[in-house]
């Protein structure tokens, strides 16, 4: 990777002639301008803007912090934040902290979880980024991180416990709401539910929507038909077996991997989804698309949500009014109807 003084050399032109070339600011002849241009594109020229930046005390540089970068729904928002960055010309340092990895998954109740995120933002702060996007591995309300403070900061996924920290979440409950509502769209009217832990957010949030789907469309609530469950495919199989001896006729899952338990226990007993029981599940990850039938889920709008936690960022950043001065923006969820939904007879 060349320098602009080896391309100066090359051309047998000064290095500031080069320099102010290359930055658009050289009223040279056009010869010498399409000499240097082709040497600096032969001899892969790349401009630190870093340092040019650091010069002019902006670096246009934005942090990402990213408690695990192996939870599913981190990528996607990631990626959803360097797309908006890239196109308002904004660099990004990236930091993973594994917390997932390392501590399992509860670890922001791990005794050393604030330090360790105190340490991986004095670590972007010594790099001279100009803002960071933290991006949460679950959902809860992050405290006593003055350092988030020392440069705008906005959190995704989850929140941070003051005024100055904008966060970007989805609608867990108008999530759980049009789950409902699509199983009752199709006529259903004994729809059993598999929760998560009950003292998971999501959980509660997703509940809250369901049973104000319910209400709205004058369905009398059924304790006997809501199973909890951990989240993972055997409580999916085992709450199935339940519901379906008590008659139901369709299963909202709150994540798809349970709703995959209840795949394997109708197929196991020779039924039929989308033909015998209805099922929706929740968060449309790429499994969803490999059952068969397909399976109709609930997608986060994680891209999305990327995006716009960078674009509140930046426009902390330019100093402009309206959203970026939003406590909370919560994003609302989409169906995705598939095969796994019928309508009953």
């Amino acid at each position: 990777m060349a320098t602009i003084k080896e391309i100066a050399k090359a051309c047998n032109v000064s290095i500031s002639t080069v320099s102010n070339i290359l930055n658009g600011k050289e009223k040279a002849r056009q010869e010498t301008k399409e000499l240097v241009l082709q040497k600096a594109k032969e001899m892969n020229y790349v401009p630190n803007y870093m340092a040019k930046n650091l010069k002019q005390k902006n670096t246009k540089t934005i942090g990402i912090i990213a408690e695990d970068l192996t939870i599913f729904h981190t990528p996607a928002i990631v990626d959803g934040i360097s797309a908006c960055l890239e196109k308002k010309g904004y660099a990004l340092l990236m930091g993973n902290m594994r917390m997932y990895q390392k501590y399992g998954n509860a670890f922001y109740t791990y005794k050393e979880y604030s330090s360790l995120v105190q340490g991986e933002m004095q670590e972007m702060l010594a790099k001279r980024v100009e803002g960071i996007i933290y991006v949460e591995g679950h959902y809860h309300v992050m405290k006593q991180f003055p350092e988030l403070l020392a440069v705008p900061t906005v959190a995704v996924y989850g929140k941070v416990d003051s005024s100055e920290v904008p966060s970007v979440i989805y609608d867990d409950e108008q999530g759980g709401y049009e789950a409902a509502k699509t199983l009752i769209s199709m006529g259903h009217r004994k729809i059993g539910v598999i929760t998560g832990n009950h003292q998971s957010h999501h959980t509660m949030e997703r509940m809250r929507g369901f049973m104000k789907a319910l209400l709205d469309n004058g369905i009398p609530f059924n304790p006997c038909w809501e199973i909890s469950g951990e989240w993972n495919r055997a409580d999916g199989y085992t709450a199935a077996e339940q519901l379906i001896q008590q008659g139901v006729t369709a299963i909202f899952a709150m994540n798809d991997i349970m709703a995959g338990g209840v795949y394997d226990y109708v197929n196991e007993k020779g039924l039929k989804i989308g033909t015998d029981l209805s099922v929706i599940g929740f968060d449309n990850r790429e499994i969803s698309e490999a059952f068969y039938p397909t399976l109709s889920t609930v997608a986060l709008p994680l891209s999305y949500m990327g995006n716009i936690a960078a674009e509140l960022l930046t426009m902390k950043l330019e100093n402009q009014a309206g959203e970026a001065e939003k406590r909370e923006y919560k994003i609302p969820c989409q169906v995705i109807y598939r095969n796994s939904i019928c309508r009953i007879q």
